[in-house]
């Protein structure tokens, strides 16, 4: 499958196309991860968004399988630390690219990053070289068919140069070349990336283009650990009657048991160290999934009457049982439960901008059945169209062409030379009745431990415990 150049005229969706990555942890050469929806496959034709007068479309899941030590989460990995590069969060620790172990050579040579995404109905690829710790090249273009014209491209000296792009202006953004000309004229550290660079002036000051790409790589792109925790979540639930009676459905509809969701309030003095953290919460995934004021099932917020208190909020969980009503702090309810609660903000499209959830190891926590069942909420309800879903799992009850597309599940693999290799089930010749979680168990798209004779092992488990095998063969005199 390519990755192809999109152009989207109206569909207004903000996507990522595909993130491409080589020397970096388990991958040597170019690993990408596509997007991009096969044109020969005629199932789910609702999974996928339309790029208008294209003919192409993008699919909004991804479903990445492999077996431990495959490189999963390395990929999720590399789409992070690109992310606090561009953020400034890793280059302030001057810690270079995790690079390729199995090459003596991978450590004087670049590790790549690249961003294709659809942005404001049209399509920019953001990529960078690092060497060590030093920036050795990159690069901002706009993608029109197989053709990507240069809006800016940096050198290992620093040096940036304007192109074409910028010079025949995006959309209303005519300003974007003059300002790149007089911000590429600054000293630039040699492990900072200029992009992180233009990040850190007012939006005002560098346009409505920049600052628009900054925000998608930044914060519409979220990536989240295998436990996060949405920091907004008791704000909805306190304040949105919607969303709570949507929370409450769901985690009544799959079994939880619970019923309603409440708050016990109370007031106290704040911490001064406390009061920078009580902001009013940015609608963006971002700071939705941070863990800044919380404890427990307890979250504190500033009290709007006094400004030198707090209102401390204690989510209960309420059953009945047998005709009565019983609430149990929401930290007592099963782990799966705190996990699928916080989750819900995806189904519920709580950001008005399309956004791109990633999350590792999707499944930790979670019955099978509810993975299927979020899955296909999230994929069936019009709500979700505006998000991509990118998770890795071990969770085979997802392989089913009933629940996704073949383009929306991935295999990832290590090779003889330790690299890691993704490749889409479309890629193989599957028919559409067949049982792909039955093919994927019984190898046929590889991506799965290749368990070898336990014999020895039982042998060595026998001498640690102190037991011979062959004592019985001996002779007592």
């Amino acid at each position: 499958m390519l990755v192809l150049g999109l152009f989207c005229a109206g569909c207004g969706a903000d996507m990522l196309v595909s993130f491409s990555v080589s020397n970096f942890r388990s991958f040597d050469e170019e690993v990408t991860l596509n997007m991009v929806a096969s044109n020969k496959l005629t199932d789910h034709l609702h999974h996928r968004i339309p790029i208008a007068d294209t003919g192409q479309n993008l699919v909004r899941s991804a479903v990445l399988y492999g077996a431990n030590g495959s490189g999963k989460s390395n990929l999720i990995k590399a789409m992070a630390f690109a992310q606090r590069m561009i953020s400034g969060q890793q280059s302030d620790r001057l810690s270079g690219a995790d690079v390729f172990r199995f090459r003596r050579s991978s450590i004087s040579e670049p590790s790549s990053f690249e961003f294709r995404f659809l942005l404001d109905q049209k399509v920019f690829a953001y990529g960078f070289d690092l060497v060590k710790y030093q920036i050795s090249s990159e690069w901002l273009t706009l993608v029109k068919g197989d053709d990507d014209s240069v809006i800016f491209e940096r050198d290992a000296e620093g040096a940036v140069v304007v192109g074409p792009a910028a010079r025949k202006g995006l959309g209303d953004d005519r300003m974007l070349a003059s300002t790149l000309d007089v911000l590429a004229k600054l000293s630039i550290r040699p492990h900072q990336l200029f992009l992180n660079l233009l990040g850190s002036f007012p939006d005002a000051t560098i346009g409505e283009t920049l600052t628009s790409i900054i925000q998608w790589l930044t914060r519409d792109l979220s990536i989240l650990d295998s436990a996060p925790r949405a920091c907004d979540i008791y704000d909805r639930l306190d304040q949105d009657a919607l969303f709570r009676g949507f929370a409450e459905q769901f985690l009544n509809r799959v079994d939880t048991g619970i019923g309603k969701l409440t708050f016990e309030k109370t007031r106290r003095e704040s911490r001064d160290q406390r009061r920078d953290v009580y902001k009013v919460a940015e609608d963006s995934f971002e700071y939705m999934y941070s863990d800044a004021g919380f404890s427990g099932d307890t979250d504190e917020i500033p009290d709007p009457d006094d400004p030198t208190k707090v209102i401390v909020r204690r989510l209960l969980a309420n059953h009945d049982v047998a005709g009565k009503s019983f609430s149990l702090p929401f930290s007592e309810e099963s782990h799966g439960a705190q996990q699928l609660l916080n989750y819900l903000p995806i189904l519920s499209a709580a950001s008005g901008r399309g956004t791109v959830i990633v999350i590792d190891e999707f499944d930790r926590n979670l019955h099978p059945l509810l993975c299927e069942e979020f899955i296909r909420f999230f994929s069936e309800h019009p709500q979700c169209v505006g998000t991509q879903l990118i998770v890795t799992t071990h969770e085979v009850q997802l392989l089913s062409q009933d629940l996704l597309r073949r383009d929306e599940y991935w295999f990832m693999e290590k090779d003889r030379t330790q690299q890691s290799r993704l490749v889409s089930l479309s890629d193989f010749n599957v028919r559409n009745d067949l049982q792909v979680r039955k093919g994927y168990l019984q190898g046929r798209f590889g991506a799965i431990p290749v368990i070898g004779n336990t014999d020895e092992l039982d042998r060595l488990t026998s001498y640690q415990t102190g037991v011979n095998n062959d004592a019985t063969q001996e002779t007592i005199p």
